[in-house]
């Protein structure tokens, strides 16, 4: 009760309270439920693997394996340096290390917590804010607009898997029922993300927020309506924002980098799995790990889509060889996971460290809410 009285006195209703406590009960629901689906995955995929062999594997490797941890630290590179254009183009400047940090630290909580990537979407305006002084209308006006170009990157990203692997691909779908259609289905997805990131950014070019704030101002609802008025000056921001970005000229090179992102990580995998013995090319690495990114985002719920991914590498890269082969596919899903748990540190510390650091420049502002020259505010 004294709980629940002091967030009333704050300000806070018991809708809201309520509101926001069945959200934390379904984000825990929908995470157990994740974890469930990972351990059925799992268990019959692994079941029959020699786990001592597969730490073997990892074990002969030694530090050298360390090596393939580094593309994902240039996956975020590259969306920080485009992010970083994406901000020069709105008349901000925000310096790409910095956004590599917020983007780790963003990334961590995406694979840890519950809902972790709505967190981390929610988080980014905020610390995009806080770290680099850019206003939330123009933070969520460039995150919306990033989100746009990784759609668009993922889609050109599918398009080289099939290319570069479309051998691969057959010969993998061959093995399961209605074989040869795992390349028509990604040369679908990828169509169907690149016209989905077109249309979102022909939308936005045309002054979204202020379509959705009229549209708004039709309900019947005075507190909508009320909120509108109050948002107008963030809504035209918003749009003047967007229309400053969404030029083609300024969009080629951010469009490029994220594909960049997006091949980073197969140049992760195919170091590992040479590395660990299997004759694959590059190319087939790049169209196994397009294959797996559309997996994990179609199994967003679970966390880093565990379980699902993993029994898809053993779907793909067992194959014939069974339970022979299946040590080998345990050995590389550690050392996936292994860098997954390496950077998620990387990015809590990295998350600690610039708050402490904007906490102390806080205290040594005499102003006490904003750092002069700093762009940071309270």
């Amino acid at each position: 009760m004294t709980h629940g009285r002091g967030l009333l006195e704050a300000g806070v209703s018991r809708p809201a309270c309520e509101a926001d406590t069945r959200r934390r009960a379904n984000a825990k629901r929908l995470y157990a439920l994740g974890l469930a689906v990972a351990a059925g995955c799992l268990y019959p995929t692994f079941r029959d693997a020699d786990l001592g062999r597969a730490w073997a594997e990892v074990a002969r490797l030694g530090p050298v394996v360390l090596l393939a941890f580094v593309p994902y630290g240039v996956s975020l590179a590259l969306d920080g340096h485009a992010w970083s254009r994406l901000l020069a183009a709105m008349g901000r400047r925000a310096e790409a290390w910095k956004l590599f940090c917020l983007r780790a630290g963003a990334e961590s909580l995406a694979l840890s917590l519950p809902a972790g990537a709505l967190l981390a979407e929610t988080m980014k305006p905020v610390l995009l804010r806080s770290r680099c002084g850019v206003p939330l209308s123009e933070g969520v006006s460039v995150i919306a607009v990033r989100k746009v170009l990784i759609l668009l990157g993922h889609g050109l990203y599918l398009a080289v898997g099939l290319a570069l692997g479309a051998s691969f691909l057959s010969r993998s779908s061959a093995r399961a029922p209605g074989g040869g259609v795992l390349p028509w289905a990604v040369a679908g997805v990828a169509v169907v993300l690149a016209c989905v990131a077109l249309g979102s950014g022909w939308v936005m070019a045309g002054g979204l927020a202020g379509r959705l704030g009229r549209w708004l101002l039709r309900l019947p609802h005075a507190a909508v309506r009320g909120w509108v008025e109050r948002r107008r000056v963030d809504l035209d921001r918003a749009d003047g924002a967007l229309g400053r970005v969404l030029v083609p000229g300024r969009l080629v090179a951010p469009a490029l980098l994220y594909l960049g992102m997006w091949l980073a990580e197969s140049v992760e995998a195919y170091l590992l799995l040479r590395l660990l013995g299997f004759d694959v090319t590059f190319g087939d690495a790049v169209a196994l790990e397009a294959v797996m990114s559309v997996l994990r985002a179609l199994v967003f719920f679970i966390p880093a889509g565990l379980g699902v991914q993993d029994a898809g590498y053993a779907a793909f890269l067992a194959g014939p060889g069974g339970p022979d082969a299946l040590h080998a596919v345990a050995a590389f899903v550690l050392l996936k996971r292994a860098r997954e748990l390496c950077w998620m540190g990387v990015g809590y510390v990295l998350l600690v460290l610039q708050a402490r650091a904007r906490g102390q420049r806080l205290e040594a502002s005499p102003l006490g809410g904003e750092v002069p020259g700093s762009g940071l505010t309270a």
